[in-house]
């Protein structure tokens, strides 16, 4: 797991939002589930935008 890789993974703000509330609640399933409906990326990419997002490492916005 490498947050900083997200830096180039770009993921849409509504997604971004939704997951980051997910993993501060704790459901890490959930947020990974966002991530990956809301850009197709594989599990791998989508672990390190979500651990991104709880260490305010910032992911770029992208449709």
């Amino acid at each position: 797991m490498d947050p900083r890789r997200a830096r180039t993974l770009p993921v849409p703000a509504e997604a971004q939002a939704d997951a980051h509330v997910f993993m501060l609640g704790g459901d890490t399933f959930r947020a990974l589930k966002v991530i990956v409906d809301a850009t197709g990326y594989d599990l791998r990419q989508a672990r390190d935008i979500v651990y991104a997002l709880v260490h305010d490492i910032e992911v770029p916005s992208g449709n």
